[in-house]
């Protein structure tokens, strides 16, 4: 009885490690405008924000992935408690430089910080995703990870609001630039009760292995995965861009010139979708009849939709646009059950709609055409993992590795729109994305398991 109980404590502190992912992650859509005004900073220089904390994924897991192939055991030592204590102590270091960069105002200094914050969530990401499947009954076991990553888009979906009332409200970073280090105070002692819970109450008693594959990257051989871990790369750094780039669209003289937060609000219905489009995603792949599944679908478009406009409360914001656009995903979600299908059609509605944003950017229709990309980003990465995956047999958790590397795209593609906007505008440089989502509609049409020679 006391062994169950504590499975279901620890259960609870690693969702909230899934909250706090999520949260800081959305976090920096927030902080990129800031730290652009407050350095007058061009979008290409910005856009560093997001530079340095998926570079630092990307590094943190070829680190990860190059010692197992060599056979270097300090991560496997470490086991799961272990690489949970190093990405909270090095995601709290993290936050920590936030005090030394607002007291010196210095710009490299917030981006060491983000980089180490970043380092830390991809021991994070490696060991709670596993760690939430064992702890409790294992045929529940995917039943519990998807509780968990539920709180991570709950997160990404508050996390605008919240910072947005921090921010401009209570701290009025505006006028007072120093003060943008206390939430990361905050934030530090967050991480850091976390891992005194973790140290203290975290006992999984697991047993860690290496793979028996041999070291070389024989997954790349197949066509399905090497193409798929590009996919990966142009999804993350697609999303990444939009919303990291969202609040400077929403607040340029060229769209709709509105308000620091009431943009930052908005930012809550790109994130929010995500949590929509996964909600809608799993009701889809219920076992229902349509009828019932059609009607679960729209009442939990209705009453999700409802809470982000009731907590966001904005008035005024041509609301019609963002139901037409669920509708359209509650369609897509019934009739596109295949992963396949489901990237092709989704990834067409996402080029359409940066189109639309890019070309009619001074319109409502055009602002929630763009806010409405995260209900179809919702199940793109879980798709594009299945087929990336599918047959890969005894490389499978070798192929899983490259996929989280690619998350670089969220470091690569924010630049590069930067650059674009720099260069162009704004509401032009929204068409950087499309070519990730074009990317993903080509490798979902011409999808092949074939069997490369690349590593002999």
């Amino acid at each position: 009885m006391l062994k169950h109980v504590n499975k279901h404590k620890n259960f609870i502190v690693v969702v909230w490690l899934f909250f706090g992912l999520g949260f800081v992650t959305c976090l920096n859509d927030l902080l990129t405008p800031i730290l652009k005004q407050m350095f007058a900073l061009n979008y290409f220089q910005a856009n560093f924000v997001a530079f340095a904390f998926f570079t630092a994924y990307f590094i943190g897991s070829l680190l990860y992935v190059v010692s197992s192939m060599l056979g270097f055991r300090f991560f496997i030592n470490l086991g799961y408690k272990g690489l949970i204590l190093l990405g909270l102590i090095l995601a709290a270091i993290g936050c920590l430089l936030f005090i030394p960069a607002a007291m010196f105002k210095s710009y490299p200094i917030f981006l060491v910080g983000l980089f180490a914050i970043g380092f830390g969530f991809t021991y994070l990401q490696i060991a709670i995703n596993p760690l939430a499947l064992i702890l409790g009954d294992p045929q529940t076991g995917a039943s519990r990870l998807n509780l968990a990553q539920a709180f991570n888009s709950f997160a990404t979906a508050i996390a605008p609001l919240i910072g947005v009332y921090v921010f401009y409200e209570v701290l009025d970073i505006k006028s007072n630039h120093s003060y943008i280090k206390y939430p990361y105070i905050f934030l530090c002692l967050f991480f850091l009760v976390l891992a005194y819970m973790i140290y203290k109450g975290l006992h999984t008693n697991e047993e860690r292995t290496f793979n028996k594959v041999s070291g070389k990257p024989y997954a790349l051989n197949h066509a399905n995965l090497l193409f798929g871990a590009i996919a990966i790369f142009f999804y993350v750094g697609s999303e990444v861009s939009i919303g990291t780039n969202l609040i400077s669209y929403l607040k340029s003289d060229t769209t709709l010139g509105l308000s620091d937060s009431v943009a930052g609000k908005l930012l809550t219905f790109y994130w929010g979708g995500a949590m929509i489009g996964r909600f809608l995603g799993s009701v889809a792949l219920s076992k229902l009849q349509f009828i019932k599944k059609a009607l679960l679908m729209l009442t939990i478009a209705i009453i999700l939709t409802i809470f982000i406009v009731t907590i966001t409360h904005i008035a005024g914001i041509n609301l019609l646009y963002y139901v037409l656009f669920e509708a359209l995903a509650i369609i897509l979600f019934l009739f596109c059950r295949n992963s396949r299908v489901n990237l092709i059609f989704f990834s067409i509605v996402s080029i359409v709609n940066l189109l639309i944003g890019a070309v009619i950017g001074n319109s409502w229709f055009a602002a929630w055409a763009i806010l409405s990309i995260g209900l179809f980003n919702s199940v793109m990465f879980p798709n594009i993992f299945d087929l990336a995956l599918d047959s890969l047999g005894q490389y499978r958790e070798q192929g899983s590795s490259f996929l989280i590397m690619m998350i670089l795209g969220g470091a690569i593609l924010p630049v590069m729109q930067g650059f674009a906007a720099d260069m162009s505008n704004i509401v032009v440089s929204f068409l950087v994305p499309v070519i990730g989502y074009l990317y993903i509609l080509l490798y979902s049409v011409f999808y092949s398991k074939k069997q490369l020679k690349i590593i002999k």
